[in-house]
């Protein structure tokens, strides 16, 4: 079994083995993880159902991810994009007034002109056009926002009117972050194998610990996290092919469907990018190795995600995360 991953996935040939792929696997699986309850808590808000969105961004993660492994043999996890589903929600269906039904096959549209300007190169071309400087700091700032997502969930920031960006009041959803923070710098400062994996879950376990004491100690009001009351639920297909493509060929459509485009484009570009240069998968010539069929598998993900029930798919920068486990040295 090992010898013929490592035959498809040319994994001697990258200096790695099944162990090490694993380890990463689950790395990036532990931070891109949030996606799965995150996307359908913003779409939702359009009137999708939570539950359908759910199932949809499941599917939408898993078969693209697997696309981008075995088409590209690429080591990016694929899944609906932060940012791109605030536009989807707040500014197209919220904003504009467009049903959801019509921002699915906006979606949809977007990501068959997607395939074509990937077929043709013209993707290809855009980021050979884009100089280094520009790679690295594009995807320096995906970090930084995603850190701000991060920082501003566990109330560490909030918003004020003088300042634009303040800190928040100390509190033990606070202390427990910086707590998981701390150990999570301190296993990656000691090079520790797995240390990502290690500050999640110590991280969660913690977490639940001091919820369930606190709740039968008396000295929180209400749990801060909760235990599932059950591991397994049947899916629900409420979005499936819920699309309106006609809509989203309207005259009025043209705009939304070019923004999607141009922003999922440029999203999953720089981001592309970024991994790339991080994984040190670049070619002699300073491009990605095997760009043309990962623009292809990243535009497939935003196809089947109008399809499924989703907002646009993209690469995410968490991969990075993924790449750095399986870099370690053992």
């Amino acid at each position: 079994m090992n010898n013929m991953l490592e035959k498809i996935f040319n994994l001697r040939e990258r200096g790695t083995d099944v162990k090490t792929e694993i380890l990463a696997g689950v790395a990036t699986f532990l931070t891109m993880a949030y996606i799965i309850v995150v996307n359908p808590a913003i779409l939702s808000k359009t009137g999708m159902p939570f539950s359908g969105v759910l199932f949809a961004t499941v599917l939408v993660c898993a078969f693209s991810s697997i696309a981008m492994g075995l088409y590209a043999n690429l080591p990016y996890g694929v899944a609906p994009g932060m940012g791109i589903n605030a536009f989807f929600t707040f500014t197209l269906v919220l904003g504009m007034g467009v049903r959801w039904e019509t921002a699915l096959g906006a979606v949809f549209v977007s990501g068959i002109i997607f395939i074509i300007l990937s077929v043709t190169g013209v993707r290809t071309e855009i980021i050979k056009a884009i100089p280094n400087s520009l790679r690295y700091g594009v995807a320096v700032g995906i970090g930084i926002f995603l850190a701000l997502i991060g920082l501003e969930s566990v109330g560490f920031i909030v918003s004020k009117k003088a300042t634009v960006v303040g800190f928040g009041n100390l509190n033990l959803v606070i202390i427990l972050f910086l707590v998981g923070l701390i150990l999570t710098s301190i296993l990656v400062i000691k090079k520790i194998r797995g240390a990502f994996i290690i500050g999640i879950t110590a991280t969660s376990v913690i977490t639940l610990v001091t919820s369930v004491i606190g709740m039968s100690a008396g000295w929180l009001t209400r749990p801060i996290v909760t235990i599932p009351e059950g591991l397994f639920a049947l899916p629900t297909l409420d979005v499936f092919f819920k699309l309106d493509i006609a809509g989203a060929l309207s005259f009025g459509m043209i705009l939304p469907v070019f923004t999607l485009l141009f922003t999922d484009m440029f999203d999953s570009i720089s981001t592309f990018l970024g991994v790339a240069e991080v994984a040190g998968l670049i070619d002699e010539n300073g491009q990605p190795v095997n760009v043309e069929k990962a623009l292809l598998a990243d535009a497939f993900s935003t196809t089947i995600s109008g399809l499924l029930g989703s907002s646009s798919g993209t690469t995410y920068i968490e991969s990075a995360v993924g790449v750095r486990e399986g870099a370690e040295p053992v």
